[in-house]
């Protein structure tokens, strides 16, 4: 009977171990920011400019000691994450609020070639090339109370590309359609992107001259740093 008992009290003490392991007050909605000193193009099977991450990638995570945790609150402060204070089942790790330490503040592309009547060589496209992406910005500025109905609200060219996909993690619902043309982006609308594929570029018009142009496209992202790249696009 003492055995019994004595077991018994060791599998609670077990089980109480194993559920706070299991559960931590998150403070902020963000677990986990991905820091790249590369960004890279590449195209979709559709034809469209993802923009993502290169090289090796930085993770500052609510799990980290140190400076690195540090950095991380640096992060949650710089967006206003803070009041989240959420207690939450977790395993290994968190499997929502990924994103990338990388905010964009501007985005410009321009041509080598001609593209129409409007656009010639090395003018700048901003006002017919529109960023596609997702971000949590709205949820937790929010108060994390506004949350978004993909399956009523999607918005069509989130249609358009398979690649979109990649954009999407758990917990759609708190995250936002970004969904502009360039020239309209404001300074905080690209913040919070996903961590490997920030965002994808759509043409909104067809070039009426050369089909074939080798794009640069110019990412500024604050203190005065901007990132500079080029890919060639072949249009149909």
């Amino acid at each position: 009977m003492k055995r019994l008992i004595l077991l018994s009290l060791v599998t609670a003490l077990l089980y109480q171990s194993c559920d706070r392991a299991r559960y931590h007050v998150f403070r902020s909605y963000i677990t986990e920011y991905c820091y790249s000193e590369d960004i890279d193009l590449a195209t979709t099977k559709a034809g469209n400019i993802i923009i993502h991450s290169n090289g090796v990638i930085k993770r500052y995570s609510w799990k980290d000691k140190g400076e690195e945790k540090k950095k991380y609150e640096e992060f949650c402060r710089n967006h206003n994450d803070l009041t989240y204070n959420k207690k939450r089942e977790y395993r290994h790790s968190p499997e929502w609020g990924v994103c990338s330490a990388v905010d964009f503040i501007e985005i410009d592309i321009v041509s080598n070639n001609n593209f129409d009547s409007e656009h010639p060589a090395g003018t700048s496209l901003k006002d017919i090339v529109r960023f596609v992406s997702v971000s949590p910005k709205k949820f937790i500025d929010s108060g994390y109370k506004e949350t978004f109905n993909w399956r009523r609200n999607r918005p069509e060219i989130f249609k358009k590309d398979s690649m979109i996909l990649s954009l999407f993690q758990r917990e759609t619902e708190n995250y936002f359609p970004i969904n502009r043309l360039l020239k309209d982006m404001g300074r905080d609308e690209m913040q919070m992107l996903p961590a490997n594929t920030h965002g994808i570029l759509f043409f909104d018009k067809k070039p009426t001259a050369d089909k074939e142009h080798k794009l640069k496209v110019t990412i500024y992202i604050g203190n005065n740093r901007k990132l500079v790249n080029y890919i060639t696009k072949k249009f149909k």
